[in-house]
């Protein structure tokens, strides 16, 4: 199962919708790993590590929305049954929207942290409230691809590998959970409740969700 993740992957399809959604998450997730990175160099401005997060989740809001709108013209391969083809085309377009709904408030949670004016409960309510309810989204739209057995990151007929990538989302969609509860800024400190936690979190979620979008990268063709 694993030699098809090690196979050629064509890295510039533009022409490709499949391309745009593995492309935006995997460099997305590059992003969020780096971010989570930066504060273990000294000095590291805090502002240049707001901004890598607020780009990486632009481009996973970018993946998510493109899911959604392809989702209903997804269809199971040599399925003859139009029934099932639209209850699947269905249930796989409710979990791709939950996922961009998590997007979305990733993007609000990570714009939020640009503004240095606000207060701590403003903080809780702007920032890290988006950022917990956006990761529970990805964890209930990461399930629900699972249940499906064909995640619409996978572009191929194959259930086993299909659940597969679709539980690496569950597993670093869980991870970034753990992060916005090490996040959650304490009243009267305005600081992180566990700060070591929400970078651990955020870092190791990413990984999960870089390996998970790279076979959705179109496999090159041989000849």
């Amino acid at each position: 199962m694993l030699r098809k993740y090690f196979q050629p992957r064509v890295l510039w399809a533009p022409r490709d919708s499949g391309w745009w959604v593995a492309s935006t998450f995997i460099v997305g997730s590059v992003l969020f790993g780096l971010g989570a990175a930066f504060p273990l160099i000294p000095g590291f401005p805090q502002e240049i590590i707001n901004v890598v997060y607020l780009t990486g989740s632009s481009l996973y809001l970018v993946g998510a929305v493109i899911q959604a709108v392809q989702g209903r013209k997804m269809a199971i391969n040599d399925q003859g049954d139009p029934e099932a083809t639209r209850r699947f085309a269905d249930r796989n377009s409710r979990a791709a929207i939950i996922q961009a709904f998590g997007a979305v408030l990733f993007q609000t949670s990570m714009t939020g942290t640009l503004i240095r004016s606000l207060s701590t409960m403003q903080q809780e309510s702007v920032v890290w409230a988006p950022d917990l309810v956006g990761a529970i989204s990805f964890v209930v739209a990461s399930t629900m691809f699972y249940n499906l057995h064909y995640p619409i990151q996978q572009r191929q007929d194959d259930r086993v590998s299909a659940r597969f990538l679709a539980l690496l989302n569950i597993i670093g969609s869980g991870f970034f959970v753990l992060s916005a509860v090490g996040a959650y800024i304490v009243p009267l400190t305005d600081q992180s409740l566990y700060p070591q936690i929400a970078n651990i979190g955020t870092f190791v979620g990413a990984i999960f969700f870089f390996i998970s979008s790279v076979p959705g990268l179109p496999p090159r063709k041989k000849g």
